[in-house]
C-alpha cells in the first residue's frame, strides 16, 4: 500500500437514557437535526453558514448515523478535535417529538488511512450510497442489465473520487472500483423517492473504516466498512 494521506477520524457514540426503537434512516436524519440545532453558531454541525443561512457545499466533516439504537456522530479532519471537546453529557435533544437524554458517550479518536493499494481490496456498504439522482435514474432505467451493472461502477467511481476530493486527496493512479454484490433498496431524502446502492465491492483504493459517499452522507447514506 502507498500512503496519500493520515486524516483524523472521530466517532461519538451515544447511548439514550431509554430504549429508542425507530428506522436507523429517520433516526439519523432526526439526531442530525438535533444535534445540528444543539450547535448552531458552528457550521461543522450542519452545513449551513451561520451569518447566512445558505448551503455551504462541501463534503460534510461531521456525518450522523444511527447503529443498533445508539446515535453516532462522526467527524473528519478539522472536525475532529471540536466533536470531542463537545459537552455531549450535558444534551437534552428531541429526536423528532421525543426528549431523550444521554446516558453515555463514548469518545474514540484515531487516524484514518488513505492510500494507493497494491491489490483490490474489499469493502461493505453498511447503509445504502445514494449514487443516484433524479436525472441519471431516469436514464439508468432506460439501460440493459449489462449497461445498468457498468453504470453502477462509473458511479461508486465517481463518489469514491468526490470524497477524495472532499477531504483535500488527490489519487495519483486510475481508481478503479466495482460491485461484487449489489442490493438495490428503495430510500426518501428530502421528500423525495430516491434508490439506494447496498452491498460490497472492490477497489484499488485503500479506504478506512467509516468512510462514506454518495449524496446526503451527513445523514448516515453510503457509510462503508472493510
Amino acid at each position: 500500500m502507498h500512503p496519500l494521506a493520515q486524516i483524523p477520524y472521530a466517532q461519538v457514540e451515544l447511548r439514550w437514557d431509554r430504549p429508542v426503537p425507530g428506522k436507523a434512516a429517520q433516526r439519523a436524519r432526526q439526531l442530525r437535526g438535533a444535534v445540528a440545532s444543539a450547535f448552531a453558531d458552528d457550521p461543522l454541525f450542519h452545513q449551513h453558514d451561520p451569518a447566512t443561512g445558505k448551503p455551504l457545499y462541501r463534503y460534510p466533516r461531521v456525518q450522523y448515523r444511527w447503529h443498533a439504537g445508539k446515535g453516532l456522530v462522526v467527524g473528519w479532519g478539522e472536525a475532529a478535535g471540536p466533536l470531542l471537546q463537545r459537552p455531549w453529557l450535558d444534551l437534552r435533544l428531541h429526536l423528532g417529538h421525543e426528549p431523550v437524554g444521554i446516558d453515555d458517550a463514548a469518545l474514540t479518536l484515531r487516524q484514518g488511512q488513505f492510500g494507493v493499494s497494491e491489490r483490490l481490496e474489499h469493502y461493505r456498504l453498511q447503509t445504502p450510497a445514494l449514487l443516484f439522482n433524479q436525472d441519471n435514474y431516469r436514464r439508468y432505467q432506460t439501460l440493459s442489465d449489462a449497461q445498468q451493472r457498468l453504470e453502477r461502477d462509473r458511479l461508486l467511481v465517481s463518489n469514491l473520487l468526490i470524497a477524495l476530493r472532499g477531504l483535500a486527496i488527490t489519487f495519483p493512479e486510475r481508481l478503479y472500483a466495482s460491485f461484487t454484490q449489489v442490493q438495490s433498496q428503495p430510500c426518501h431524502f428530502k421528500g423525495q423517492p430516491l434508490l439506494g446502492l447496498g452491498g460490497e465491492f472492490v477497489c484499488n483504493a485503500h479506504l478506512p473504516d467509516g468512510l462514506a459517499l454518495g449524496h446526503a452522507v451527513s445523514h448516515g447514506y453510503g457509510w462503508l466498512s472493510r
